[in-house]
């Protein structure tokens, strides 16, 4: 059976946590100077803040457009949403929700991104060198050139090459996974899982436009898909609604609830090394 493998790029295929120290502290300084407040009380507010979002996981989340689009508690890139929030209304800065959207999710994720560290977890060279001759893409909400650097970076060879060039040409970036579209209506609106008192949004226009152009380039069914990622909601909550097959690549802040809901699925299942990842979506 043809299948189309799609990876998720931060978190999926990186340690995100140690990768992350960079941006977190180059995204607060950034924060104090917009805010107005000194460095050294932005970071103790941080790290206060980043303690009521691990202790209430279900309220704290990327709040894009007004609603939740995943988690906050997952990585230090979501993390930093809600608490640079918190911060700006601590000093009372950018009250404007559409201000503080263009300044967080739009510049700083975008100026500071590029100073993460070049971590990947173990063994993904010798996995994603693996599945060259598999129909594999790499689709992030990440810029496209940055993500393909990181590929280069690992790929490289002692010759001077670089065992990954196929992989680099397939990714995807700026996919706009938090992007809904009241309007597009091939998925229902929500879906609801155990223990989540709020509905996963299912309605990510971009996304779907992306993995759906990929299928057709294959002449594939989303029946045939297999998408793995690291956040249920950004990765995996629309291919799982179009019939796609779904792994979540867990760390130690995966929600249990993202866990139990895969676990049950039929389409779904939970990964624990990168080496899995070819069995998942390739073996019959």
């Amino acid at each position: 059976m043809t299948r189309l493998l799609v990876l998720d790029f931060d978190g999926t295929m990186t340690d995100a946590e140690e990768e992350g120290h960079p941006y977190r502290q180059g995204y607060l300084e950034d924060v104090s100077t917009l805010s107005g407040l000194p460095l050294d009380e932005v970071l103790d507010l941080a790290t206060r803040f980043e303690a009521e979002v691990a202790e209430n996981p279900h309220i704290y989340g990327w709040d894009f457009g007004g609603r939740i689009v995943a988690p906050a508690i997952v990585d230090p890139y979501l993390r930093m949403m809600p608490i640079a929030r918190k911060v700006f209304d601590h000093a009372g800065a950018f009250n404007s929700k559409e201000e503080r959207s263009r300044i967080l999710d739009g510049i700083l994720y975008k100026y500071n991104y590029p100073k993460t560290n070049n971590c990947f977890r173990p063994g993904a060279k010798t996995v994603l060198e693996s599945l060259k001759d598999t129909a594999t893409y790499v689709v992030t909400n990440s810029h496209t050139e940055p993500v393909r650097n990181k590929l280069r970076s690992l790929g490289e060879t002692p010759e001077g090459g670089c065992s990954l060039d196929w992989l680099v040409e397939r990714v995807h970036g700026s996919a706009k996974k938090y992007v809904l579209d009241d309007n597009f209506d091939a998925v229902p609106e929500s879906m609801d899982l155990p223990g989540l008192p709020r509905p996963v949004l299912l309605r990510r226009e971009k996304y779907h436009a992306v993995l759906n152009q990929l299928l057709v380039d294959h002449g594939l069914e989303w029946t045939d898909l297999v998408v793995i990622g690291d956040i249920f909601e950004l990765d995996l909550s629309l291919p799982i609604a179009m019939g796609a097959k779904v792994g979540l690549l867990k760390n130690e802040f995966t929600p249990d609830y993202e866990q139990a809901f895969l676990e049950e699925h039929p389409l779904g299942g939970v990964l624990t090394a990168v080496e899995q990842i070819p069995d998942f979506a390739f073996a019959d």
